[in-house]
């Protein structure tokens, strides 16, 4: 069970996690701590649309997407056998909701515009979220390449996908960002290795602390586990290249 946190928030809602029936239906039924949950936690769930990139989309249709797919998850929190019991509350629930969110709102996957648009990135010197339409005329690429490039930014225009079907069939899935990616949060390293991947950066102090603070995770802990951390996703990114 974990322990003490000293954030009310946090604590609360654990005591209404335990709370629950063990029966699945019994659970699901109990739609009154499932309510209180939300509004308990509803700045985490801010917190989980803020943090997923989807261009043209507002912070407000990923937040509620965030908690559209919360009451379809909620119960299977601590209770359900398939799952770990022993995660905390944000651990558990950030990467499924965040995955939620992509796949309802993402006119095209998260790993397919972010491997395309960073081949023009490295030409135009941006951060490859920040990479447009226009910016197309100015960097010099395969014409194969160009061609999924234009298809992706065309994709939030409603088409027939027939005609760009052809430009997606390119793509390595193993370079793609779920290739690295899990649930299964067995170590403090494994936590770190997401966050990165999630952030697409390293980890500050200041970051730390954060994830100190949302997991409920001792801030040494995270400080001691960090430099195995790096050398263990070092490793995984060398190997696949």
């Amino acid at each position: 069970m974990p322990k003490k946190s000293n954030d009310p928030v946090k604590d609360r809602t654990q005591e209404l996690y335990d709370s629950l029936p063990m029966d699945k239906e019994a659970r699901i039924a109990c739609t009154d701590i499932r309510d209180e949950i939300i509004r308990l936690n509803y700045k985490f769930f801010g917190y989980v649309a803020s943090s997923v990139f989807i261009e043209n989309v507002p912070y407000e249709d990923k937040l509620q997407t965030a908690l559209l797919a919360f009451l379809e998850m909620w119960w299977k929190y601590k209770w359900t056998p398939k799952y770990r019991a022993d995660l905390s509350f944000a651990v558990f629930f950030k990467p499924r909701l965040s995955e939620e969110i992509r796949r309802a709102l993402c006119p095209v996957k998260y790993s397919v515009r972010r491997w395309a648009c960073k081949k023009a990135a490295a030409q135009l010197g941006k951060h490859w979220t920040e990479v447009t339409y226009d910016d197309l005329s100015y960097v010099d690429l395969p014409e194969e390449d160009m061609r999924t490039l234009k298809s992706i930014f065309r994709a939030s225009t409603p088409a027939n996908i027939d005609d760009y079907e052809q430009f997606f069939h390119v793509l390595d899935p193993v370079t793609t960002i779920e290739s690295y990616q899990t649930t299964d949060y067995d170590t403090t390293e494994e936590l770190l290795i997401q966050e990165m991947i999630e952030r697409e950066s390293s980890l500050s102090d200041d970051d730390l602390k954060e994830l100190s603070d949302m997991y409920c995770i001792p801030y040494n802990e995270l400080k001691s586990a960090y430099a195995d951390a790096l050398r263990i996703l070092h490793k995984r990114l060398t190997d696949n290249l």
